[in-house]
């Protein structure tokens, strides 16, 4: 993730550099909205996990044959409806209501086209890649993200060098990109795990129960999907592709960040259900409490050096060629992403229990009211950054909402997750940045003042995770490990 973290902030500076403000916004306001139709795929891709691992714990019930015989078919139906949309609708979107210099039109539809077929093999890459996470090989996923920053290199080195339009030919190597991703993940799959092979018998019930599962799941990466992408269009339609540059600086260090959350619940993610399903009540919770203080401190830790040193930063990864508004919107949307990693844990036991209904309803309908609130504060006149802090705010009245939806499925005591969660959580955030924040204050401005506060914090992170944040049942597990080394 370091690894694919630091290519990724490069690869963004060339990017930005290379196409320019005008052709980078419109490259992110294109995909972006693209992606608006990944959220049917995004909930299957958890229910399908979810139904591998519970089929593991559970030692009985369906083979996990017919599990991804069953995935085989849903995902096919769910690329066929997407490309109809994609094919229509937002076809018609992009060339006659989205916000884009007519002369650029061309390579806004040739992007989308790329960005549409890449979206449609990540849909059928489901199968695959829900049974390597399932089955916990976590090396091989590993090495084909680092493939995949390698190859996203290597195209933003020759870029630069290529003659013709060169936002069009980001957009085929991109999906280039997506075609190497789908067969990693179908070769692995094939040689690897035999008893995942297609049979010719259709499995309708289990067809109807991960449908039936995921159909509530829906309406939650709907809402998300919407939140994420509909600040996007917002943004374009009030402000133009320029502004859509800077919200696309600023998702690239949160998607960069992300990838270190997204790991966690990844590794947690197979023995959380694994437990539920063995009924194993309390391993459930620790694994959830743990889950919850590990994403907060690992993202917050990652997130202070960034907000303190953003503008030296900006200049250093972008050069002078920062959009407007760039420095705003990333220190929200960091805010709004650390917060909001407290949630996911909540929602992955959620997944484990299946029982998502209430849950999801809520969910949706709260996260989804950002656009609205979000349109009637742009209407009324307020700058770009007014969108993020209403989305702020919503995301931290979505926590304790979630914290009771929890509790009506699964019972624990609020107690008990404010002592073992919050209360660490809050300490952590309140020490953590002194020190940084000092050595900010002492030096001047340079890429030795960036190093300090970046190795301070680390440094100062070790003993307030130790003291502050980890458990007495924690800190003897460390004691353990270390008297093996």
């Amino acid at each position: 993730m370091l690894f694919v973290l630091l290519v990724s902030l490069y690869t963004t500076r060339v990017v930005l550099n290379t196409l320019g403000v005008i052709d980078y916004g419109v490259y992110n306001v294109v995909a972006g909205f693209v992606s608006m139709f990944s959220f049917i795929n995004t909930s299957m891709a958890v229910g399908i996990q979810r139904f591998y691992n519970y089929e593991s714990g559970s030692k009985q019930g369906v083979s996990q044959t017919t599990v991804y015989n069953t995935a085989i078919h849903i995902q096919s139906v769910i690329a066929i409806i997407t490309f109809i949309l994609l094919e229509s609708v937002a076809l018609w979107y992009i060339n006659n209501v989205m916000v884009i210099p007519e002369e650029r039109l061309i390579a806004a539809n040739c992007v989308f086209q790329c960005s549409a077929l890449s979206l449609i093999l990540v849909i059928m890459q489901v199968p695959f890649s829900a049974a390597i996470m399932s089955r916990e090989r976590m090396g091989y996923f590993a090495y084909v993200g680092i493939f995949d920053a390698v190859i996203k290199l290597g195209i933003v080195i020759v870029l630069p060098y290529i003659p013709y339009d060169r936002l069009i030919f980001y957009g085929f190597l991109s999906l280039t990109v997506s075609i190497i991703d789908f067969l990693l993940y179908y070769i692995y799959c094939r040689r690897h795990f035999k008893e995942l092979y297609l049979q010719k018998k259709f499995h309708k019930e289990q067809f109807i129960s991960m449908i039936s599962f995921s159909g509530w799941n829906t309406l939650d990466m709907a809402a998300y999907t919407l939140k994420n992408q509909g600040l996007n269009v917002l943004l374009n339609a009030f402000f133009g592709p320029v502004v859509n540059a800077a919200r696309g600086i600023a998702s690239q260090i949160i998607g960069a960040l992300q990838g270190f959350s997204v790991n966690i619940v990844t590794a947690f993610r197979p023995q959380l259900v694994e437990s539920y399903a063995e009924n194993d009540r309390q391993r459930t919770l620790n694994l959830m409490y743990a889950m919850s203080k590990f994403s907060y401190v690992l993202l917050y830790m990652l997130s202070v050096p960034i907000v303190i040193e953003l503008n030296y930063i900006l200049n250093l990864w972008l050069g002078h060629e920062i959009p407007d508004y760039t420095v705003p919107f990333t220190i929200l949307v960091l805010a709004d992403m650390v917060i909001s990693s407290l949630n996911t844990p909540i929602s992955q036991t959620i997944q484990a229990v299946g029982r998502l209904k209430e849950y999801q309803i809520a969910r949706s309908i709260i996260i989804s009211s950002i656009i609205p609130i979000s349109w009637i504060v742009l209407k009324l006149g307020a700058s770009p950054i007014s969108v993020f802090w209403v989305s702020l705010v919503i995301i931290t009245i979505n926590q304790p909402i979630s914290m009771i939806l929890l509790h009506n499925v699964f019972e624990y005591r609020y107690s008990e997750y404010v002592n073992r969660v919050l209360y660490p959580c809050i300490c952590f955030t309140l020490a953590l940045p002194i020190i940084p924040l000092a050595i900010h204050n002492i030096m001047d401005e340079s890429f030795t003042r960036l190093c300090f506060v970046c190795l301070s914090t680390v440094i100062s992170a070790a003993p307030i995770v130790y003291f502050m944040v980890l458990s007495k049942a924690e800190r003897s597990m460390v004691h353990i490990k270390y008297k093996r080394q």
